[in-house]
């Protein structure tokens, strides 16, 4: 190695060391990241007490990884590295082999885990005296298998929803999606959640199972936003992705929606379009997650409809409401009133029991169902 060569590799390094580092300090702190979804550490200043504690060292770090000077193209050009040798994996997001989709990976529950998980189902089942359904919406990696990446380990092979049927009890009537969401625009590309024309496939084949009128929405789908970039996307650091487009199909015309974000009724929304100038997006149906909200259509034929859901539910609630009079929507993340009562106090004429395949297997709220 030559001396030119060995001191224009030190004055790199200087440069790259002592220039990154000022640019920390001059640069202001940013409070959230669009791209990951998520708030950024802050500086704390140090105190006797966090010195000793080792807690100051541990902040600081995560503050220093956090406010990096281009923290979101070095995370880009990670998740290029690691594609252009091969990687099929990035921070637990497999890229799609069309390049624009990405997929979460999906961790199936074991048979012991999953059969105290379905238990909660059946006790509801047998708590209350209206017809109780129960179905699993199949994972994106289920529905999308070929454009998953070769051998990626951790997808869902339908094998969740097989064996939560086969623990079902005679007191729940299983409604089995799998084969019923088909098409190119079910998912959203850089989201876990279906899309609109998925959640619309759905309805379909969950009120043919529970005997009420399927209605399909007057006029065409109406797109709400072309920049939609979901968790997935956040997660992946995949900055090449086009964002997905965002529709509403369902009139809000002649429905209601009551929120009880905190215990108290409050008006609601079929759609907050305040969310569509946000990163979550999704959000925009019904405002996003809530304990409990009501839609209501008078003009509908059904009944009253009580869902034990979770976010997937959000874009389904309008198709709901144009064949059930009500749809009571209780979330039990939020929510931990007791089931069988609020079924006996509020009429409830079915109850559907509605969770994606990944999010049944690892809520821990579950036992809710079963009070």
């Amino acid at each position: 190695m030559s001396k030119k060569y060995a001191w224009l590799i030190t004055a790199l390094f200087c440069v790259f060391i002592f220039g990154f580092g000022a640019a920390l300090l001059i640069s202001p702190d940013r409070d959230f990241s669009e791209q990951e979804n998520r708030y950024l550490a802050k500086f704390e200043a140090p105190t006797l007490s966090t010195l000793k504690s080792g807690e100051f060292m541990k902040d600081f770090e995560q503050y220093v990884i956090d406010q990096f000077p281009l923290r979101d193209e070095w995370i880009q050009m990670k998740a290029w590295c690691e594609r252009l040798v091969g990687k099929q994996e990035n921070n637990g997001v497999y890229l799609g082999t069309d390049g624009q989709t990405l997929f979460a990976q999906y961790t199936k529950p074991s048979q012991e885990d999953l059969s105290k998980r379905v238990s909660y189902v059946n006790q509801l089942g047998a708590n209350v005296d209206v017809p109780v359904y129960f179905a699993l919406i199949p994972d994106k990696s289920y529905v999308w298998a070929d454009r998953l990446p070769d051998r990626a380990p951790l997808v869902d092979d339908g094998s969740t929803i097989q064996d939560a049927m086969e623990l079902t009890g005679e007191d729940v009537t299983y409604i089995d999606l799998r084969g019923k969401l088909t098409g190119d625009d079910v998912f959203y590309r850089t989201d876990h959640h279906w899309s609109l024309f998925g959640a619309f496939q759905g309805y379909q084949a969950l009120t043919q199972a529970m005997g009420v009128d399927t209605v399909t929405p007057d006029g065409e789908p109406t797109m709400v936003s072309d920049a939609f970039y979901g968790t997935t996307y956040s997660s992946s650091g995949a900055g090449w992705v086009k964002p997905d487009q965002m529709y509403t199909w369902v009139s809000e015309e002649g429905i209601t929606v009551t929120a009880y974000p905190k215990g108290e009724p409050e008006p609601g929304v079929l759609y907050d379009k305040s969310f569509l100038e946000k990163k979550d997006k999704y959000a925009m149906y019904l405002g996003g997650n809530k304990p409990l909200a009501v839609v209501e259509n008078p003009q509908a034929e059904g009944g009253k409809l009580l869902v034990l859901r979770d976010s997937y539910s959000d874009s389904l609630a309008p198709f709901l409401a144009q064949s059930y009079q009500e749809v009571h929507l209780f979330d039990v993340r939020y929510n931990l009133t007791s089931v069988k009562e609020y079924v006996e106090e509020h009429d409830i004429d079915q109850v559907l029991v509605l969770f994606s395949a990944s999010n049944f297997s690892t809520e821990s709220n579950l036992f809710v169902m079963s009070r």
